[in-house]
């Protein structure tokens, strides 16, 4: 007899599975902004049933990638250059609350962390590929919020920079990537002098960069 408990973490798990590599569709340009999501189809392809495919879907609804109008459609979320500085603001304030946590007591190998994704963020802007700036940006923004012992503002990190990231990939002209590079470098150093006041300094830098919106 299958025990209950085993079934829902199995379900559970694919749900995880299902998510995450939609969610990376989206974010490599697999999935584009608009482009119509059938759960039917996504089921056949994940070699699911439809209900963890839907119960993906609904997270990435809850977390502004995926958006849908009933009996209508699903599609990936079209987000506008005015919804990403929205969310960009929320998520400045959020990191901010972010590195007051981390920082004080981050692990040693932090900082080395970071300065790798640090180097791959700069390897990358000789391409003017959007998509391979923004994955490299995203992964060395999101080192901190993985130590953050806050549940709610991991969640709340979450729900907004997906957005941001999905939003950056179609503004009328890049931001100021020369400021997001200054911004690391200060970063990299406040994670490894335990600095909390550069790493404000840092966020003052990002804070002044304007997201293009025409």
């Amino acid at each position: 007899m299958t025990d209950p408990q085993d079934s829902m973490l199995a379900t559970s798990r694919t749900v995880n599975t299902v998510f995450d590599r939609l969610l990376a569709a989206v974010n490599d340009g697999t999935l584009l902004p608009g482009q119509r999501i059938s759960d039917a189809q996504l089921a056949e392809q994940f070699g699911v049933s439809r209900t963890p495919v839907r119960e993906a879907l609904q997270r990435l609804r809850e977390i502004g990638v995926v958006e849908a109008s009933a009996s209508r459609f699903t599609r990936v979320a079209e987000v506008t250059p005015e919804q990403t500085a929205q969310s960009y603001t929320v998520w400045l304030a959020l990191y901010r609350a972010v590195v007051e946590e981390v920082i004080p007591a981050a692990p040693a190998d932090t900082s080395d962390i970071m300065q790798a994704d640090h180097t791959a963020y700069l390897a990358s802007l000789p391409s003017s590929d959007p998509q391979q700036i923004a994955t490299a940006n995203y992964l060395f923004f999101s080192r901190l919020p993985q130590l953050s012992r806050n549940a709610a503002l991991q969640r709340a990190i979450t729900s907004v920079v997906h957005v941001v990231r999905l939003g950056s990939l179609h503004l009328p002209e890049y931001i100021d990537l020369g400021a997001v590079a200054q911004a690391q470098g200060m970063l990299i150093q406040a994670v490894r002098t335990r600095d909390v006041a550069l790493a404000h300094q840092a966020m003052h830098v990002l804070g002044a960069i304007e997201v293009p919106l025409a």
